[in-house]
């Protein structure tokens, strides 16, 4: 079986830049949310319809994401760009 209407697309979910990679495989699709550094991804889902399969992924990657505490670099430090 071949992945058909597959897309990509860039968007940011609760403050997080990620990745949303859908496709069709037969009569089910799929929906990836992926954090764009490092690439990893945050939740898999299926559905019927593509709707409903990105509609549970944005919702559970949000909550997902909106759980990451995001803390400052440390005093001095030269690896973050800015700094």
């Amino acid at each position: 079986m071949q992945a058909q209407e597959y897309h990509e697309r860039k968007e940011q979910l609760a403050g997080w830049p990620v990745k949303i990679v859908s496709y069709r495989l037969g009569s089910t699709y799929y929906v990836s949310v992926h954090n764009e550094e490092p690439g990893a991804w945050i939740v898999k889902c299926e559905g019927q319809t593509l709707a409903d399969a990105e509609s549970k992924a944005r919702r559970q990657a949000e909550e997902a994401l909106a759980k990451v505490k995001r803390t400052p670099p440390a005093a001095g430090c030269t690896s973050v760009p800015g700094f």
